[in-house]
């Protein structure tokens, strides 16, 4: 079994000793702890066996311990936090730190890799898809509560958000219900986009129930006066095309696997 007491604490250590002074290091901290419950429930919830439950916890601690590595650095133009975390944890066999057990260290590497992928790499076994799709889940679901609560609250967000112009090639995207590509951004508002976007993402109906009980994409949208009609409207159109969204289930992946 995993210790998981254990390993928060030792990623707490991990992320004091890095002395670093930005001031995103203790809210990503805060969303690691939440991404780590969320999997949980979602294990929990797809009937997965005590230890697995406790495998899909660990990964929600270790998914985005590379973004502390990120905070160090000037220029993170090309930097993979995903890419990152695997080398931390391989580094002198760091992983062993959470982990007595080497057996899942394939699956854990795996989903820590491709969790913040646009896509899912081919080729993966059938255990490896289950913890990425988990991990996956979590963290947009934890992304689209920060969406609502966290994110944008400096006065000049606030402002380039509800003056800004939609993106239509994001829209375009969302209208086909996809994950819109932030690559396409031409604004500040178009992050309302993308974060709403996530919810075409979702692997599992559990994971779409947390984010339509707790109301996030709407209270996401209505924190701001958006200035320009055209946009208010958009935001009124993908506010009911969510709707439609989450009411939709996914059949229970996990019982196939």
């Amino acid at each position: 079994m995993i210790d998981i007491e254990k390993a928060k604490q030792e990623l707490i250590n991990h992320v004091k000793e890095q002395k670093i002074e930005n001031e995103k290091v203790n809210k990503k901290l805060e969303h690691i702890l939440r991404v780590a419950n969320i999997s949980k429930k979602i294990a929990t919830e797809l009937n997965l066996t005590p230890e697995q439950i406790e495998l899909a916890e660990l990964i929600g601690l270790l998914h985005d311990i590379g973004r502390f590595e990120q905070y160090k650095m000037t220029d993170t133009t090309k930097f993979n936090h995903g890419q990152a975390g695997v080398e931390i944890l391989k580094k002198d066999n760091y992983l062993r730190k959470y982990i007595e057990e080497e057996k899942y260290d394939n699956v854990i590497l795996t989903a820590v890799y491709e969790h913040n992928r646009y896509a899912l790499s081919p080729n993966l076994t059938k255990e490896q898809e289950l913890f990425c799709k988990i991990i996956k889940d979590a963290d947009k679901v934890d992304l689209i509560y920060e969406g609502a609560e966290i994110y944008w609250q400096k006065q000049e967000d606030i402002a380039a958000i509800e003056n800004g112009k939609l993106s239509s090639k994001m829209l375009e995207d969302f209208y086909q219900h996809k994950l819109a590509d932030i690559r396409n951004k031409v604004s500040k508002a178009d992050e309302i986009v993308r974060f709403i976007s996530y919810v075409f993402d979702i692997n599992f109906s559990y994971s779409r129930k947390i984010i339509k009980e707790s109301g996030n994409v709407n209270k996401m949208i209505e924190r701001f006066d958006y200035k320009r009609e055209e946009t208010k409207e958009e935001m009124e159109k993908i506010k009911k095309i969510i709707k439609e969204e989450l009411k939709k289930g996914n059949e229970n992946w996990a019982k196939n696997y």
